[in-house]
């Protein structure tokens, strides 16, 4: 198997771990999903991703960005 990716999760502020197939696999899919976004202009070289339960589920626009 070949390494290309060096990739980390944390849940909850605990670092799980992940065998090198883990590793390839979430960064392969990660990267593929930038590879649809038009802002993306150039290979990244990191990438982090921050995920947050919110306390109850709200109705958006699936369409539309969230307000900055």
């Amino acid at each position: 198997m070949k390494k290309s990716f060096e990739t980390e999760m944390q849940v909850n502020g605990e670092k799980i771990p992940l065998n090198h197939f883990m590793q390839e696999t979430v960064a392969n899919v990660l990267m593929g999903f930038l590879k649809t976004l038009k802002e993306i202009r150039e290979d990244p070289t990191t990438l982090e991703i921050k995920i947050k339960q919110l306390p109850r589920e709200i109705d958006v626009d699936s369409h539309t960005y969230p307000q900055r």
